[in-house]
């Protein structure tokens, strides 16, 4: 296999600006009167954000840079690190507790959640495992064992702060990282039987989770209770029809709609960009998942391949499960929408995922080999 050096490939970084251009856009539109209303500032969040943005853009540059087979050699001092900042979120004094989840450490500037950490070296650990593995993953106890033992590690410690939706993104991750090794199918059938009893059990334990499942199968019970922000988020959407509202002529944003700069500022997105928005915003994510798999499929070594198909699943399955919850097809989960809903851990890494994306895009495989060359 013969590895050449190319230039970045700027397609996979291309869905990333548009779409951070056009959050900014939208937290700018989203969020004005509720910042007036509490701040006094009607670009408190804009300004914010934009803080974000550079902090982001420094972060992607400095992915770009770094040779993404380092982060495999010092990936004990990372995980660890997440795993210490994740056990930080409990402790009184710096963690930060909001609507009863304990997900942030407060830095005193802003607020960090360490699962977006978390989440980068789990798929570094797994893309890892899948290559040093790669001969003995037909074996459940030599293969998937092990790295499943790793994974629930994070896993158990994001579950007790509770935050189901990033646990679900680590597992699905995972999962589809096994599913493109040789696990075996039946393997993975167990798997994803004993997830689902998991996955069950821990709503039951936590009741506001009941309640959620209970609102996304009765849509229309409790309007100005549990089922809110589903009703809210329909009547927004309806509301932009094909073309939208206009730009900054969004009615639901007037403190009818809880998070509308935040969680649900797809539903912003809708209402004042209509369908035709909406169905852009969709086709750059699935851009950004092509350009990922492209950059995995061209990549040098099982380990790039693996880090780069990771990176990718995350991003889009965030995109897809923020997505779900605002039009009704999931229950609600506190997901953030990858690129364009306020928040600064989430945007800065996922600025950070891309430029890891690009840095493998520049180590390339010659034609016409490819993937399969690289198992051979």
């Amino acid at each position: 296999m013969k590895i050449r050096r190319t230039s970045v490939d700027w397609l996979v970084v291309f869905p990333m600006v548009i779409l951070v251009v056009l959050g900014l856009i939208m937290i700018m539109s989203s969020s004005a009167a509720f910042a007036k209303q509490y701040y006094g500032d009607s670009f408190y969040f804009m300004k914010r954000h934009l803080v974000y943005i550079v902090i982001g853009t420094v972060a992607f540059f400095a992915a770009l840079r770094i040779p993404h087979t380092l982060y495999r050699q010092y990936f004990f001092y990372g995980f660890g690190l997440s795993l210490f900042l994740l056990v930080l979120v409990f402790m009184p004094v710096v963690g930060v507790r909001i609507a009863g989840a304990s997900r942030w450490i407060n830095l005193g500037f802003m607020n960090i959640q360490p699962v977006e950490i978390a989440k980068f070296f789990v798929v570094v650990f797994v893309a890892m495992a899948l290559e040093n593995k790669a001969d003995t993953m037909h074996s459940f106890f030599k293969g998937t064992v092990p790295i499943l033992s790793v994974v629930c590690i994070p896993v158990l410690l994001v579950l007790l702060e509770p935050d189901l939706g990033s646990s679900m993104i680590i597992l699905l991750t995972t999962f589809t990282l096994l599913f493109l090794s040789k696990v075996p199918l039946k393997q993975l059938a167990m798997l994803m039987g004993a997830g689902l009893i998991l996955l069950c059990v821990n709503v039951a334990l936590h009741p506001y989770q009941m309640d959620r499942v209970h609102g996304f199968l009765s849509p229309w019970d409790d309007p100005l209770g549990r089922n809110y922000h589903t009703i809210q988020s329909m009547i927004s959407i309806g509301s932009g029809g094909t073309w939208g509202l206009g730009l900054g002529e969004s009615k639901l944003k007037y403190f009818y709609l809880p998070l509308q700069y935040a969680d649900f500022i797809f539903v912003i997105v809708c209402e004042e960009g209509g369908f035709v928005l909406a169905i852009a915003v969709i086709a750059l994510f699935g851009m950004l998942a092509v350009k990922g798999m492209h950059v995995a499929l061209r990549s040098q070594s099982l380990y790039s391949y693996y880090l780069a198909l990771g990176i990718t699943c995350v991003l889009v399955y965030q995109a897809i499960i923020n997505m779900g919850v605002v039009i009704g097809i999931l229950p609600v989960t506190g997901i953030p929408l990858t690129f364009i809903s306020f928040g600064g851990t989430s945007l800065i890494t996922s600025m950070f995922y891309v430029g890891v994306l690009a840095n493998i895009s520049k180590r390339t495989i010659s034609p016409p080999e490819d993937y399969d060359d690289k198992q051979s």
